[in-house]
């Protein structure tokens, strides 16, 4: 079951989309992953904002494992290039890394989520993580 909360034309704020996310999640009976949810899409899309081109796409799928429990991906797609997430994870083990002035928020991302990555979309990429 996807959702998609947004595509370029109608994201005017992250505070806008982080109350779709509530408000799906609550749909959903996964309102406890709201808090970490909202952290997560505002890196995600604040990533794609200020690093990809438009047109931004921002979906939420509910994954409902045969065994286990559900869990929610969040995704961001936009036109740019994709990236290398090994090369993202080999970074943050340089010792370097602490000072650097960008980065920091996929690593929120690996920290709050069970998996996420990066995969090429016809003319663009989607950066996904999945939650619970």
């Amino acid at each position: 079951m996807t959702r998609e909360l947004a595509g370029c034309r109608n994201i005017h704020s992250a505070g806008e989309i982080r109350n779709g996310v509530r408000d799906q999640l609550d749909r959903w009976g996964t309102g406890a992953l709201t808090p970490d949810a909202e952290l997560v899409v505002t890196e995600l899309l604040s990533n794609a904002l200020r690093h990809g081109r438009p047109p931004v796409r921002v979906a939420l799928t509910m994954l409902c494992p045969p065994h286990g429990r559900p869990s929610v991906r969040v995704e961001v797609t936009d036109t740019g290039a994709s990236f290398d997430t090994g090369r993202v994870r080999a970074r943050w083990r340089h010792p370097s890394f602490g000072r650097a002035e960008s980065g920091r928020g996929l690593l929120l991302v690996d920290a709050l989520c069970s998996r996420w990555g990066d995969r090429p979309v016809g003319g663009g990429h989607t950066v996904w993580a999945d939650l619970g």
